[in-house]
């Protein structure tokens, strides 16, 4: 059987099965990808419905973006993805990238507005990867719009929210392509507390669903939207399905560090002056957004305060005063939730941003103000080389470096960045005594390019100790490597601190995952500890090490949790605030002196946050999970170990693959090209016990008739009754069997059971493989028969059983030693049954390869050979011609390059003849016979006579037989059979060449 039947057999397993895709979908120049359970699912919902739209709302650091390019890889080898759009927040843009190339596609990343018509230019067969602020913006929206995207994935879609430029933008992108596109929405957090917001973006996924959001805001309707429309599952799902922890315990602790007379006076004289700035500023006015800024800074570093301060102090006298109407906008592009929500297009980091309002603002200050900041300047300026902080931070680190973990260091602002990278190494070398050299120490930050963001990443992973980053560039990249995230400065928002934790806190996490944040014990950072952390977390004093920790207490006081549980259920205090709290608003709070309303607000943000995604899209459980999956994938598809040692073995045992370290580099490579038109074929098995089929079973669009899904399933009788093997237990079948001798025996032959087998395999299809379907029909007959729904959107499918693709049927001995030579077609055209024939043997064939001198018997054979074939020749010329026609039959083996001439008023005729006592069906060629058959291509004949030892002879005609469109023929009772299409000619080069019929 040819190499290249038992690699497509493979290639159509592992595309269509969800478990067994995992395991090919890295390409040989990325990262191992370990594949997870739960990720199975939204690529098997994908698989078998069309379109696909689909929003998978996981947990943080369930592998959303890799489940995503799953499908979309999915798509592409099938040839229904060419053209792929990823539309992502600013700072996720070389995450995709990354990602991307793991899985083996072409990613295309746009930076900037100059790149767009140059990258549009060629999207076909390439991931276009832009940030959705940069596309979403006029002329650029417009070039995005004309492409035909195939696919479009949209991350941290929670950003695309009713009444906005994106929504539009993302809303105009579906319409144009209609139901043909494909839509993957990405988002740990889909539903912010707005519901008709949401249901706004399932209609975007759904555009058929009316516009009507407080009909569709019901129990009924978002039952049926959970497992077709969304789905979400959790790290505990996680951890259940896999059956071990695989989401280790990961423990929170707030790190109150001792600070010194100088640092005390610089935050005491600095929350004064803030305080003083905000009694008679407006809400959202230039002073009130500058002492929020200055606020922020401060708390993050002292070197972030004093650049800020002087810059204030420079541009205050400027006399240039930008617009107070755009203070609420700037706003809300730097206050948001989470670092996702910042829009940032035209800067590289936040500070740039910061700058930026400065230079408008300033000039709002009056004087006194302005004099009081430069105060506080000068007393930063002293304490910059006694920085608690910094001291406290090299403790943490040198710790958890010594103990052999990798430690990430997190900081809001890239001056804060170039300050810890400067001294925080002189500090632990001088402190710790551990010295770090620059192969130990990465950075991270907004600005840098593709190729230092992979240096500094490469790094890290291989020989790193210390990573320190902004959250600009760190947002979304995968740094499970790591297991200690510490905050420089404190989040103000709860999502941004799980967004930080996020990094580290993930799939192939091997470690307990420990967070610190840092307060200083100034007034300030003491208020904002006791009256927004310690009032919305589940955190106690943590009392020095001990044997569940292992850990010693840091600075002067530490308050430790579990992050699984950080957020406490209540608040105490909550006040009468009821609208959900900006970092703005907590900052300027903060400085008021007025937190005490807002904890209670951020515990109900965080409780109304999960209680929506329950009463909405309640997370599966591992049951569910299990339970669907089941249809599709067998119990040993679970267990990935199993799951590799077939494989495996079906590499180096079938495919004859030798030395595979990493199974999932050559699986790869067996997909990496698509899927190909399967010739269906018969096989002979010696000593095999009965016959077996392999089907493709298939889901149809009936309105195009093309193939949605395409599944190998093996039948056969056992003990009596209907065994079908599918999946791993298919390739594990082929394994054995091909491990027996087995021969070719042409295409397969009408199976008498058809019938019965058809009805087994539909029974499959639809209780099993595809039961999964049922869920799309039920949700669109609810909701069409309601009128929620204005038409359909997936399609209606048609399960078919094809012909057999492959028929395996057991041989004896001796007709298995007569298949190894000849196509087991050959008898049935010829009507020979096994004792009419000579067996050809092995030593035979060789024999014939080897020698330029015939044997006696072979020589005896050509001679015969030549007989039948001038009698045969002059019989035909003379049936056409009459005996005294103008035609001549002549042997010319001795002085030319074939053997026989033959001259009729039609042209001239040069015939090869090869004869075989045995039924061989090979003829071997000179050079020189091979240079004449080509130049005379159009007048060259090899007659192959075989079976002379049989009880009668096989003759085969075969024309242009070293061309393309070769023709072979059977000489049956004198007459020609044209039998092209039923064998074929294969060459082989060697010193001569051997063709042989197959």
């Amino acid at each position: 059987m040819s190499e290249k039947i038992k690699e497509a057999l493979l290639r159509e397993v592992l595309i269509h099965n969800p478990a067994l895709f995992y395991t090919s979908l890295r390409s040989p120049m990325g990262p191992p990808i370990t594949p997870f359970k739960h990720q199975f699912q939204p690529l098997y919902h994908a698989m078998v419905t069309r379109p696909v739209r689909i929003l998978i709302a996981d947990e943080i650091g369930l592998g959303k973006t890799i489940q995503a390019l799953a499908i979309a890889r999915y798509l592409e080898l099938r040839g229904e993805a060419k053209r792929i759009l990823v539309l992502t927040p600013k700072i996720l843009r070389e995450q995709w990238k990354h990602e991307i190339r793991r899985v083996g596609g072409r990613p295309n990343v746009i930076r900037n507005g100059s790149e767009v018509e140059r990258a549009l230019r060629n999207t076909a067969d390439h991931y276009t990867v832009v940030s959705i602020d940069l596309a979403k913006r006029s002329p650029h929206r417009e070039k995005f719009l004309d492409i035909d995207w195939d696919l479009v994935i949209v991350d941290e879609v929670h950003n695309v929210t009713l009444g906005t430029q994106r929504y539009k933008f993302v809303k105009d992108l579906i319409k144009r392509r209609g139901k043909n596109l494909n839509v993957v929405f990405l988002s740990a957090t889909p539903h912010r507390g707005d519901s008709k917001d949401y249901l706004a973006r399932l209609a975007l996924l759904d555009t058929t669903l009316t516009k009507d959001y407080q009909k569709l805001d019901k129990p009924a309707f978002y039952r049926k939207t959970r497992d077709t429309l969304v789905l979400r599952r959790t790290k505990k799902v996680v951890n259940e399905l896999e059956g071990y922890e695989v989401f280790k315990k990961c423990y929170f602790g707030a790190v109150v560090v001792d600070i010194s007379d100088v640092e005390r006076a610089f935050f005491n004289e600095l929350d004064h002056v803030l305080s003083e700035m905000l009694k008679n500023a407006e809400e959202n006015s230039p002073v009130a957004l500058l002492a929020v800024l200055v606020r922020k800074r401060a708390s993050s570093s002292y070197e972030a305060a004093v650049k800020t301060l002087t810059k204030i102090a420079e541009s205050a006298n400027s006399g240039r005063r930008g617009s107070a109407q755009k203070v609420k906008e700037y706003v809300e592009k730097v206050f948001g939730l989470g670092y996702d929500e910042i829009e940032l297009e035209d800067f590289d980091e936040i500070d740039d941003f910061v700058n930026r309002i400065i230079d408008e603002y300033a000039a709002f200050l009056d004087k006194r103000q302005v004099m009081a900041l430069e105060r506080i300047l000068r007393l930063g300026e002293q304490i910059r080389d006694n920085d608690s902080k910094l001291k406290m931070v090299a403790e943490i680190a040198a710790y958890h470096i010594k103990q052999g973990e990798k430690v990430i260091l997190f900081t809001e602002f890239k001056d804060t960045l170039d300050y810890l990278r400067r001294n925080l190494p002189k500090v632990l070398a001088e402190e710790h005594g551990l010295e770090l050299g620059s192969n130990e120490i990465s950075v991270l930050y907004g600005g840098m390019g593709s190729n230092e963001v992979d240096s500094e990443m490469e790094k890290f992973e291989k020989s790193g100790k210390l990573l320190i980053s902004t959250d600009v560039a760190s947002e979304g990249l995968n740094l499970q490597i790591a297991s200690v995230v510490i905050n420089y400065e404190a989040p103000w928002s709860p999502i941004k601190l799980e967004q930080r934790v996020g990094r580290v806190w993930r799939l192939s996490q091997t470690r307990e995952t420990k967070a610190y944040t840092l307060f200083l014990a100034a007034e300030t950072d003491l208020y904002v500890l006791e009256n927004l952390y310690r009032k919305i977390m589940n955190i106690t004093e943590a009392i020095g090490s001990g044997p569940r920790l292992g850990r010693p207490v840091f600075g002067k006081q530490m308050l430790e949790g579990d992050f699984e549980a950080l957020w406490k259920e209540d608040a105490e205090g909550s006040g009468s605030l009821e609208e959900q709290p900006s970092e703005f608003e907590l900052v300027v709070a903060s400085i008021k002196r007025e937190l005490s309303g807002y904890a209670g607000a951020i515990i109900r943000t965080l409780k109304n946050l999960r209680r929506n995604l329950e009463r909405v899209i309640p997370a599966d459980t591992s049951k569910q999970v299990r339970e669907e999956l089941q249809g599709i994938l067998n119990p040993e598809e679970f267990e990935l170990e199993h799951v590799n040692e077939v494989l495996r073995r079906y590499l180096t045992e079938v495919l004859d693959k030798r030395d595979v370290p990493d199974i999932s580099r050559l699986l790869f490579g067996v997909v990496k090209n698509g899927l190909d038109d399967l010739e269906p074929v018969r096989i002979g098995v010696k000593g095999l016990d009965g016959v077996e089929h392999i089907y493709l079973v298939r889901v149809i669009d009936p309105e195009s008739g093309s193939d949605l899904h395409r599944y190998p399933v093996l039948v056969r009788m056992r003990n009596g009754r209907w065994e079908l093997l599918y999946g791993i237990k298919l390739l594990e079948h082929l394994v054995e069997l091909f491990s027996r001798e087995f021969v070719i025996m042409g295409r397969p032959k009408p199976n008498i059971e058809n019938f019965t087998v058809t009805g087994q395999l539909m029974k499959l299809a639809r209780e099993g493989l595809y039961s999964i379907h049922s869920k799309y029909r039920d949700y669109e007959s609810a909701f069409t028969r309601g009128r929620l729904k204005r038409g359909r959107l997936f399609k209606n499918i048609k399960i078919e059983v094809g012909n057999v693709l492959m028929q395996v049927e057991g041989v004896s001995e001796r007709a298995f030693n007569l298949m190894k030579y000849v196509p087991g077609e050959i008898l049935d055209i010829y009507g020979l049954s096994e004792d009419d024939v000579e067996a050809p043997t092995g030593e035979y064939e060789r024999l014939m390869e080897r020698n330029f001198v015939p044997l006696e018997d072979i020589l005896r054979s050509e001679k015969k050979a030549m007989e039948i074939i001038i009698e045969l020749e002059k019989r035909r010329l003379e049936n056409q011609y009459g005996p005294d026609g103008e035609w001549k039959v002549e042997d010319v083996s001795l002085h030319e390059h074939y053997d026989i001439r033959v001259v009729e008023p039609s042209g001239e005729k040069y015939i090869e003849v090869k004869g075989h006592k045995p039924l061989l069906l090979n003829a071997e060629i000179t050079p020189a016979e091979y240079e004449f058959a080509v130049r005379h291509k159009d007048q060259y004949w090899i007659y192959i006579v075989a079976n002379l030892g049989g009880k009668k002879p096989v003759i085969l005609k075969i024309f242009r037989p070293f061309e393309s469109d070769t023709q072979i023929y059977a000489v049956i009772d004198g007459k020609d059979v044209d039998i092209t299409g039923t064998v074929g000619i294969d060459v082989k080069t060697k010193v001569r060449r051997v063709l042989k019929v197959i």
